[in-house]
């Protein structure tokens, strides 16, 4: 065999191991995936300035967000951070609690709901989320 027809051969065997590689791309050329990937490559400054944008937007949003509630608890006198601190020193093992709980009643019946929704703590809880909800409104 000449040099060519050696050519020829190792050119025949790339593109047989490339093959799937080549359905793929035509898969994508078909489907126009090619055509959106183009476009994200091109527009690649675009949307990653955009994105950074919009990330350090959320950031002062959260931060926004975070100065409202941090507002009044730097009105808070020692006394009154120590009595909230003492009082969700708890809520971690009362989250764990919960969790256990919701995962053992397999199947809660209705009447048990309403108990549950008619209990002092329910209340309680309602009341306190509206209450922070009214505040954080104003």
């Amino acid at each position: 065999m000449d040099q060519n027809g050696e050519d020829v051969k190792k050119l025949l065997d790339v593109i047989d191991e490339l093959r799937p590689t080549l359905n793929l791309l035509k898969e994508m050329q078909d489907s126009g995936l090619t055509e959106t990937l183009s476009y994200l490559v091109s527009n690649f400054d675009r949307i990653f300035n955009y994105t950074t944008k919009m990330e350090f937007y959320d950031l002062l949003t959260a931060l926004k967000k975070l100065l409202v509630i941090l507002q009044p608890i730097s009105s808070m006198s020692d006394e009154d951070i120590e009595a909230v601190a003492k009082m969700l020193e708890p809520m971690p093992s009362a989250f764990k609690e919960a969790k256990s709980r919701s995962e053992s009643a397999k199947q809660i019946k209705t009447m048990d709901l309403i108990r549950m929704l008619r209990s002092e703590d329910m209340a309680y809880l309602i009341f306190l989320a509206m209450a922070i909800s009214e505040r954080m409104r104003k």
